[in-house]
């Protein structure tokens, strides 16, 4: 009987937590007009685009349009987005935003890619970069690049250090080396880096100093259409939802760099969204 009851608590405990774990986490991406969410048991709240950016709603709320405006809700999870349009009352379930009055439409252009879950592999380093040395592998560093011929940039604050080797590897063969001196930058040349690989390069010092290394992926040229049509978009459009958006389509495909980047600017632009910090 014991082993019985036991069983079932354990049942209802996993069916419990895979419910929790199927919860959307639905964000604000644009609030525009006049908006009033309610949380479940609380008090109506009006807010502002100013301060509301990627602010969590919790499920059971209700978000209202009052007169003119619109609302644009995205699941963190499923990239599921939703238009609460003029006028409206929308109720915020576990898995959708619901209509209790007027409209609550899709929009698309936040999915995630297919296939693709913008971590970083395929190659293994034998050990991290020293971060706390002299030598600092800055950038491009576990990210996708667009560019077939990227600038390597690090830190030199090695006393006494004015040239430094450098190495880039794929697959762990040498594809390409250099000396450096003077400016802790180099441009890769044309005809080095190929479309869809994975590089390691490294930043020696010689014998006497660090050494530090960064790993990136050179994206293929259909990504890369993609990637500049929707830079495209966002560039010509004013709207906070669009420009969110393009931060996690940039995080979704691995061009981390870029989103971390896209993010700042948009952290400078609206200093009181402070649930902005929660950008990737």
């Amino acid at each position: 009987m014991k082993v019985k009851v036991f069983v079932i608590m354990l049942i209802t405990l996993i069916l419990t937590a895979a419910g929790k774990a199927q919860a959307d986490d639905w964000r604000i991406f644009g609030a525009h007009g006049t908006v009033q969410i309610t949380p479940k048991g609380g008090n109506p709240a009006v807010i502002n685009n100013e301060k509301s950016l990627m602010m969590k709603v919790a499920n059971g709320s209700t978000i209202k349009i009052i007169g003119k405006g619109k609302v644009v809700v995205v699941s963190l999870k499923s990239r599921k987005a939703l238009e609460i349009g003029d006028n409206s009352t929308a109720l915020v379930a576990p898995d959708t935003i619901r209509a209790l009055s007027g409209t609550v439409s899709p929009k698309s252009g936040f999915a995630q890619p297919t296939g693709k879950d913008g971590k970083m592999g395929g190659i293994v380093m034998r050990g991290k970069a020293n971060q706390r040395s002299c030598i600092k592998a800055i950038s491009p560093i576990n990210t996708t690049i667009p560019a077939l011929t990227p600038e390597l940039r690090w830190e030199n604050r090695c006393s006494g250090l004015s040239r430094v080797n450098l190495t880039i590897l794929s697959d762990e063969r040498v594809v390409h080396s250099a000396e450096v001196s003077t400016l802790p930058s180099y441009k890769v040349p044309e005809n080095i880096l190929k479309e869809g690989n994975r590089y390691l390069w490294m930043i020696d010092g010689g014998a006497s100093f660090d050494m530090a290394s960064g790993v990136f992926l050179v994206t293929t040229a259909t990504e890369r259409e993609e990637l500049l049509q929707r830079m495209k978009d966002v560039n010509s459009s004013t709207s906070t939802e669009d420009r969110i958006a393009y931060v996690y389509f940039l995080s979704d495909r691995g061009f981390s760099e870029m989103a971390r980047e896209e993010g700042n600017r948009l952290r400078a632009a609206f200093p009181e969204a402070s649930a902005l910090s929660d950008l990737p």
